[in-house]
Protein backbone atom coordinates (compact mmCIF):
# COMPACT_ATOMS: atom_id res chain seq x y z
CA UNK A 1 0.00 0.00 0.00
CA UNK A 2 1.47 3.13 -1.21
CA UNK A 3 2.30 6.21 1.45
CA UNK A 4 -0.62 8.35 -0.56
CA UNK A 5 -3.25 4.97 0.07
CA UNK A 6 -2.15 4.94 3.66
CA UNK A 7 -2.34 9.17 4.09
CA UNK A 8 -5.94 9.37 2.56
CA UNK A 9 -7.16 6.37 4.64
CA UNK A 10 -6.01 7.91 7.84
CA UNK A 11 -7.72 11.64 6.90
CA UNK A 12 -10.76 9.20 5.97
CA UNK A 13 -11.50 8.38 9.33
CA UNK A 14 -10.78 11.79 10.63
CA UNK A 15 -13.27 13.35 8.94
CA UNK A 16 -15.94 13.84 11.01
CA UNK A 17 -13.82 14.27 14.54
CA UNK A 18 -13.64 18.02 14.15
CA UNK A 19 -9.87 18.38 14.10
CA UNK A 20 -9.23 21.30 11.91
CA UNK A 21 -12.21 23.10 14.42
CA UNK A 22 -9.68 22.18 16.90
CA UNK A 23 -6.33 23.82 15.25
CA UNK A 24 -8.44 26.71 14.12
CA UNK A 25 -9.71 27.81 17.94
CA UNK A 26 -6.59 27.75 19.44
CA UNK A 27 -4.86 29.83 16.08
CA UNK A 28 -7.60 32.16 16.83
CA UNK A 29 -6.50 32.20 20.96
CA UNK A 30 -3.22 32.56 19.92
CA UNK A 31 -3.70 35.30 17.44
CA UNK A 32 -6.05 37.28 20.16
CA UNK A 33 -3.54 36.74 22.74
CA UNK A 34 -0.62 38.44 20.86
CA UNK A 35 -2.22 41.26 19.28
CA UNK A 36 -3.76 42.00 23.19
CA UNK A 37 0.06 42.05 24.05
CA UNK A 38 1.11 44.13 21.69
CA UNK A 39 -1.76 46.83 22.31
CA UNK A 40 -1.12 46.53 26.02
CA UNK A 41 2.23 47.65 25.62
CA UNK A 42 4.10 50.66 24.93
CA UNK A 43 5.68 49.23 21.90
CA UNK A 44 8.18 52.46 21.40
CA UNK A 45 9.64 51.19 25.01
CA UNK A 46 10.73 48.39 23.32
CA UNK A 47 14.37 48.01 21.68
CA UNK A 48 13.37 45.12 19.29
CA UNK A 49 9.43 44.04 18.97
CA UNK A 50 10.14 40.98 16.95
CA UNK A 51 11.96 39.47 19.93
CA UNK A 52 9.29 39.98 21.67
CA UNK A 53 6.47 38.27 19.89
CA UNK A 54 9.10 35.56 19.19
CA UNK A 55 9.17 34.97 22.96
CA UNK A 56 5.54 35.33 23.58
CA UNK A 57 4.09 32.65 20.32
CA UNK A 58 6.60 30.37 22.00
CA UNK A 59 5.51 30.34 25.20
CA UNK A 60 1.96 30.18 24.18
CA UNK A 61 2.51 27.16 22.38
CA UNK A 62 3.76 25.69 25.45
CA UNK A 63 1.04 26.09 26.86
CA UNK A 64 -1.55 24.89 24.63
CA UNK A 65 0.02 23.09 21.54
CA UNK A 66 0.84 20.32 24.43
CA UNK A 67 -3.30 19.76 24.92
CA UNK A 68 -3.94 19.89 21.48
CA UNK A 69 -1.45 17.38 20.06
CA UNK A 70 -2.75 15.01 23.05
CA UNK A 71 -6.22 15.72 21.92
CA UNK A 72 -5.34 15.17 18.16
CA UNK A 73 -3.63 11.60 18.91
CA UNK A 74 -6.49 10.76 21.18
CA UNK A 75 -9.29 11.67 18.29
CA UNK A 76 -6.84 9.40 16.10
CA UNK A 77 -7.02 6.37 18.59
CA UNK A 78 -10.21 6.35 20.43
CA UNK A 79 -12.26 4.46 18.43
CA UNK A 80 -9.99 1.56 17.60
CA UNK A 81 -8.54 1.36 20.69
CA UNK A 82 -12.17 1.49 23.07
CA UNK A 83 -13.47 -0.72 20.05
CA UNK A 84 -10.80 -3.23 19.41
CA UNK A 85 -11.04 -3.06 15.34
CA UNK A 86 -7.29 -4.02 14.99
CA UNK A 87 -8.35 -7.68 13.75
CA UNK A 88 -10.62 -6.30 11.18
CA UNK A 89 -7.93 -3.33 10.04
CA UNK A 90 -4.85 -5.70 9.68
CA UNK A 91 -7.28 -7.43 7.05
CA UNK A 92 -6.87 -4.11 4.89
CA UNK A 93 -4.01 -3.04 5.82
CA UNK A 94 -0.52 -3.99 7.86
CA UNK A 95 -0.32 -2.78 11.37
CA UNK A 96 3.14 -0.80 10.43
CA UNK A 97 1.24 0.97 7.78
CA UNK A 98 -1.72 2.03 10.28
CA UNK A 99 0.89 3.53 12.21
CA UNK A 100 2.47 5.44 9.91
CA UNK A 101 -0.79 7.01 8.25
CA UNK A 102 -1.12 8.36 11.90
CA UNK A 103 1.90 10.15 11.58
CA UNK A 104 1.24 11.39 8.46
CA UNK A 105 -1.85 12.54 8.98
CA UNK A 106 -0.72 14.22 12.06
CA UNK A 107 2.01 15.94 10.33
CA UNK A 108 0.07 17.23 7.56
CA UNK A 109 -2.00 18.98 10.50
CA UNK A 110 1.05 20.10 12.39
CA UNK A 111 2.31 21.10 9.23
CA UNK A 112 -0.54 23.63 8.52
CA UNK A 113 -0.99 24.51 12.07
CA UNK A 114 2.86 25.53 12.24
CA UNK A 115 2.38 27.67 8.55
CA UNK A 116 -0.41 29.60 9.75
CA UNK A 117 1.63 30.31 12.75
CA UNK A 118 4.85 31.59 11.58
CA UNK A 119 2.45 33.75 8.77
CA UNK A 120 1.25 35.53 12.01
CA UNK A 121 4.49 36.19 13.07
CA UNK A 122 5.44 37.40 10.29
CA UNK A 123 2.77 39.73 10.04
CA UNK A 124 2.25 41.08 13.43
CA UNK A 125 6.84 41.36 13.18
CA UNK A 126 6.86 43.11 9.48
CA UNK A 127 5.75 47.08 10.74
CA UNK A 128 8.44 46.37 13.57
CA UNK A 129 11.37 46.17 11.54
CA UNK A 130 12.60 44.54 8.08
CA UNK A 131 15.14 41.78 9.65
CA UNK A 132 12.02 39.54 10.77
CA UNK A 133 11.74 37.74 7.44
CA UNK A 134 15.44 35.86 8.44
CA UNK A 135 13.77 34.82 11.75
CA UNK A 136 11.07 32.63 9.95
CA UNK A 137 12.69 29.67 9.47
CA UNK A 138 14.21 29.20 12.98
CA UNK A 139 10.01 29.78 14.36
CA UNK A 140 8.68 27.36 12.13
CA UNK A 141 11.65 24.94 12.53
CA UNK A 142 10.94 25.01 16.39
CA UNK A 143 7.26 24.76 16.57
CA UNK A 144 6.91 22.19 13.99
CA UNK A 145 9.54 19.68 15.52
CA UNK A 146 8.64 20.31 19.29
CA UNK A 147 4.46 19.77 18.62
CA UNK A 148 5.59 16.76 15.86
CA UNK A 149 7.36 15.34 18.76
CA UNK A 150 4.96 15.78 21.72
CA UNK A 151 2.42 14.45 19.09
CA UNK A 152 4.09 10.88 18.07
CA UNK A 153 4.79 10.61 22.00
CA UNK A 154 1.55 11.19 22.67
CA UNK A 155 0.39 8.72 19.70
CA UNK A 156 2.58 6.21 21.83
CA UNK A 157 0.75 6.50 25.21
CA UNK A 158 -3.09 6.78 23.31
CA UNK A 159 -2.26 3.54 21.03
CA UNK A 160 -0.92 1.68 24.35
CA UNK A 161 -3.64 2.82 27.16
CA UNK A 162 -7.19 2.01 25.78
CA UNK A 163 -8.94 4.72 28.34
CA UNK A 164 -7.38 7.82 26.32
CA UNK A 165 -7.99 10.03 29.65
CA UNK A 166 -4.12 8.83 30.66
CA UNK A 167 -2.49 10.67 28.18
CA UNK A 168 -4.38 13.74 28.39
CA UNK A 169 -3.54 13.37 31.71
CA UNK A 170 0.58 12.90 31.14
CA UNK A 171 0.08 15.68 28.61
CA UNK A 172 -0.96 18.37 31.04
CA UNK A 173 1.94 17.42 33.71
CA UNK A 174 4.11 17.93 31.05
CA UNK A 175 2.75 21.01 29.52
CA UNK A 176 3.13 22.49 33.30
CA UNK A 177 6.23 20.99 33.54
CA UNK A 178 7.30 22.34 30.28
CA UNK A 179 6.25 26.27 31.25
CA UNK A 180 8.34 25.98 34.24
CA UNK A 181 11.70 25.11 32.26
CA UNK A 182 10.91 28.39 30.88
CA UNK A 183 11.82 30.18 34.36
CA UNK A 184 13.74 27.49 35.52
CA UNK A 185 17.05 28.71 32.53
CA UNK A 186 19.45 27.70 34.26
CA UNK A 187 18.51 23.91 34.42
CA UNK A 188 19.12 21.77 32.63
CA UNK A 189 15.16 20.40 32.82
CA UNK A 190 14.07 21.53 29.46
CA UNK A 191 17.24 19.96 27.60
CA UNK A 192 15.06 16.16 28.90
CA UNK A 193 11.51 16.51 28.20
CA UNK A 194 10.25 17.00 24.87
CA UNK A 195 7.85 20.01 26.10
CA UNK A 196 10.59 21.83 27.09
CA UNK A 197 11.99 22.25 23.47
CA UNK A 198 9.97 25.28 22.95
CA UNK A 199 12.16 27.11 25.48
CA UNK A 200 14.97 24.77 24.54
CA UNK A 201 14.83 26.06 20.83
CA UNK A 202 13.89 29.70 21.05
CA UNK A 203 16.64 31.91 20.34
CA UNK A 204 15.29 34.92 21.55
CA UNK A 205 16.08 36.32 25.22
CA UNK A 206 15.94 39.63 27.27
CA UNK A 207 17.57 41.12 30.16
CA UNK A 208 15.53 43.27 32.65
CA UNK A 209 16.62 45.69 34.67
CA UNK A 210 14.96 46.22 37.83
CA UNK A 211 16.66 50.25 38.61
CA UNK A 212 14.99 51.20 35.03
CA UNK A 213 12.40 48.43 34.53
CA UNK A 214 13.43 47.99 31.28
CA UNK A 215 13.38 45.11 29.14
CA UNK A 216 16.21 44.80 26.40
CA UNK A 217 15.91 42.25 24.08
CA UNK A 218 18.19 39.95 21.74
CA UNK A 219 18.91 37.45 19.52
CA UNK A 220 21.15 33.98 19.33
CA UNK A 221 22.60 31.79 17.26
CA UNK A 222 19.77 29.30 16.76
CA UNK A 223 20.76 26.32 18.79
CA UNK A 224 21.28 23.64 15.96
CA UNK A 225 22.79 21.23 18.45
CA UNK A 226 19.40 20.97 20.06
CA UNK A 227 17.51 20.62 17.54
CA UNK A 228 19.35 18.01 15.78
CA UNK A 229 18.77 16.14 19.59
CA UNK A 230 14.87 16.81 18.87
CA UNK A 231 14.80 15.38 15.43
CA UNK A 232 16.82 12.18 16.87
CA UNK A 233 14.00 11.83 19.73
CA UNK A 234 11.45 11.81 17.06
CA UNK A 235 12.88 8.92 14.76
CA UNK A 236 13.61 7.54 18.14
CA UNK A 237 10.01 8.04 18.93
CA UNK A 238 8.71 7.05 15.89
CA UNK A 239 10.70 3.80 15.87
CA UNK A 240 10.01 2.49 19.21
CA UNK A 241 5.99 3.09 18.33
CA UNK A 242 6.06 1.13 15.44
CA UNK A 243 7.78 -1.51 16.64
CA UNK A 244 5.36 -1.64 19.98
CA UNK A 245 2.31 -0.95 17.97
CA UNK A 246 3.22 -4.09 15.51
CA UNK A 247 3.39 -6.06 19.19
CA UNK A 248 0.20 -5.31 20.40
CA UNK A 249 -1.35 -6.10 17.06
CA UNK A 250 -0.19 -9.16 16.97
CA UNK A 251 -1.20 -9.92 20.29
CA UNK A 252 -4.51 -8.93 19.90
CA UNK A 253 -4.85 -10.81 16.81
Amino acid sequence: MSKKTEFALEMRKLRRRHIPILFLMVFVLITAWTYWCIDDLDVSRLNDVSAMVFTNLLLMNTILCPIVMAALASRMCDMEQMGNTYKWLCTMQKPEHIYRGKVMAGSFYILLFTLMQTVLFWIISQPYGAGVVSRLPGYFTTIFLTSLCIFILQLNLSLKFTNQLTPIFISIGGTFTGLFSWFLNRWPLRYLIPWGYYASLCNAGYNYDETTRYTTYYWDMYPFLWMAVLTAAIIILYRHGQKHFLETVRETI
